[in-house]
C-alpha cells in the first residue's frame, strides 16, 4: 500500500530550490489538511468498476474510493455534504463518459465531448468523536448508529469527481464550528492484487462569530465566514518521465484541481472557469511557464500542462501527448525533480475570488512507453502559501 509519501530525492530539489522559494515568498496559508474544520474539501474521488477510464485511473484496472469522516468534538457534529459529478459525455453517445473529443469517435462522426457538472447532496449527524467509512460505490444506507442520515453512492459507473461538506446547525443553516476532518483512499485492485493511494481532506476554518447563516459560505476576503483559499500552490514533484533511481521505475504526476468557488444552486460548469497559471524551476532554477483553465473539476497529467493537450482515454502511449516537447517533462527540464507553483489569475469582471485547491499524484510503471504497466501509486496533498484577497463564495440549495 503506498500512501502520503515524502520522498527523500526531493529534499535536494528543495534545497536548490530555497532562495527561489525565500524571493516568492512563504506566507502561511490558512487552509488545513491536520487539523479540523468547519468545511472540508476531497478534490478528488473516482469509482470506475470496469476500468473503463484507462489513463485516469493510472492502470486501466477497476478502482475505488473510501471516505473516512470524523467528528472529532464532544459534541453531537450535522453536516451537509455535495457530491460533484464531474463526467463529460459523448454528444453522439451521451452515456459514455469521455475525456476528449477523440473518446467520441468511435460512436460516429460528429461527436463532441461535452464537459458536465451534476451536484447530489445528502445530510449527515456524527455523534461526539465518531468516524464514518463508505466507499463511493456503494454510499451508507444505514450509517453504523448512533450516526444518522443516508450517504447515497455516487451516481454514474464510470465516476470521477469531488466532495464537499460542512457543518450546520439544527435548521441546516452553516455555523462556526470546526469539528470535521477527512481522510480519502483511491485504491485500485485486480483479482490477484491491490494498491491504494491516500490524502487528507482539505479543511477551511469557520470564524467564530462570522457566520450568517445563509445560503453563501464565504471564504476570505474582509467580511469572512470561513478562511480564505489559498494564495499559491506549491507541488513537488519528478518531471514526468523521469526514472526513479531506487525502483528504476518511470514517474508520471496527476495534478488534480477544483475551484474554490462553486454554485450547487445553478450547476453550470461555464459559470466559474478560472485560468490555472503554473510557474515551474528545476533543479537549476531555470523557470518555465504554462496556463490551463479549471471549470469545476479537473485532472492533468503534468506533461498535458505544457502542451495543453488532454490524453484519450484509451490512449496508454507515453510519447503521444509530446511528453518530450512539455517543461514538464524530465527530457525538457533536464533534471529528475522540480517545483510548480500554482495560481488561479484574478479576474476582476466577475464577483468571486479564483481560488483552487488540489492534490498530486504520482504513478510508477516499469515500462518506458506504456502507461498502463503501473506496479505502485501514491497521493499527496499540496503545500499552500498565502491567502487571497478577493473571497470566494460557494452557493448551496
Amino acid at each position: 500500500m503506498r500512501t502520503f509519501k515524502r520522498n527523500p530525492l526531493l529534499a535536494s530539489a528543495l534545497i536548490v530550490l530555497g532562495g527561489v522559494m525565500l524571493a516568492l515568498g512563504t506566507a502561511k496559508a490558512e487552509t488545513t489538511s491536520d487539523r479540523p474544520a468547519g468545511l472540508i474539501i476531497m478534490p478528488k474521488l473516482i469509482f470506475d468498476s470496469s476500468g473503463t477510464l484507462g489513463v485516469l485511473t493510472g492502470n486501466g484496472t477497476p478502482v475505488d474510493t473510501e471516505i473516512q469522516l470524523t467528528n472529532t468534538s464532544d459534541q453531537e457534529a450535522r453536516m451537509r455534504c455535495f457530491y460533484v459529478n464531474a463526467n463529460s459525455h459523448c454528444t453522439n453517445n451521451p452515456s459514455a463518459v469521455c475525456s476528449v473529443t477523440a473518446d467520441c469517435q468511435q460512436f460516429g462522426l460528429g461527436g463532441l465531448c461535452f464537459a458536465g457538472w451534476v451536484e447530489t447532496d445528502f445530510h449527515l449527524t456524527l455523534s461526539p468523536h465518531q468516524p464514518i467509512i463508505w466507499r463511493i460505490s456503494e454510499g451508507l444506507s444505514a450509517p453504523p448508529r448512533p450516526a444518522t442520515g443516508n450517504v447515497p453512492a455516487v451516481n454514474e459507473d464510470p465516476f470521477i469527481g469531488e466532495l464537499k461538506c460542512f457543518q450546520v446547525g439544527e435548521n441546516d443553516e452553516p455555523i462556526d464550528r470546526n469539528d470535521l476532518k477527512a481522510e480519502v483512499s483511491i485504491i485500485s485492485y485486480t483479482s490477484t492484487s491491490i494498491d491504494a493511494r491516500a490524502y487528507n481532506g482539505i479543511g477551511l476554518q469557520a470564524v467564530q462569530g462570522g457566520n450568517d447563516g445563509d445560503n453563501t459560505l464565504i471564504l476570505g476576503g474582509d467580511d469572512p465566514e470561513y478562511s480564505g483559499c489559498p494564495s499559491v500552490l506549491i507541488m513537488n514533484h519528478f518531471f514526468d518521465d523521469a526514472v526513479e533511481p531506487v525502483s528504476g521505475n518511470y514517474v508520471k504526476t496527476h495534478l488534480t484541481l477544483v475551484p474554490c468557488t462553486e454554485n450547487f444552486l445553478l450547476q453550470d460548469v461555464a459559470l466559474f472557469a478560472t485560468t490555472a497559471q503554473f510557474l515551474v524551476f528545476n533543479e537549476f532554477e531555470q523557470r518555465f511557464s504554462a496556463s490551463r483553465s479549471v471549470e469545476c473539476f479537473k485532472e492533468f497529467e503534468l506533461c498535458a500542462l505544457g502542451t495543453g493537450t488532454d490524453r484519450a482515454i484509451t490512449d496508454v502511449s507515453a510519447s503521444s501527448n509530446s511528453c518530450e516537447r512539455s517543461v514538464f517533462s524530465a527530457f525538457v527540464a533536464g533534471t529528475l525533480t522540480g517545483q510548480t507553483r500554482i495560481r488561479g489569475v484574478d479576474d476582476a469582471s466577475t464577483p468571486h475570488g479564483e481560488g483552487l485547491v488540489g492534490i498530486g499524484e504520482e504513478f510508477f510503471r516499469t515500462s518506458p512507453t506504456a502507461l498502463n504497466t503501473v506496479r505502485a501509486t501514491d497521493a499527496f496533498n499540496l503545500h499552500e502559501a498565502g491567502e487571497r484577497v478577493v473571497p470566494d463564495l460557494i452557493t448551496v440549495p
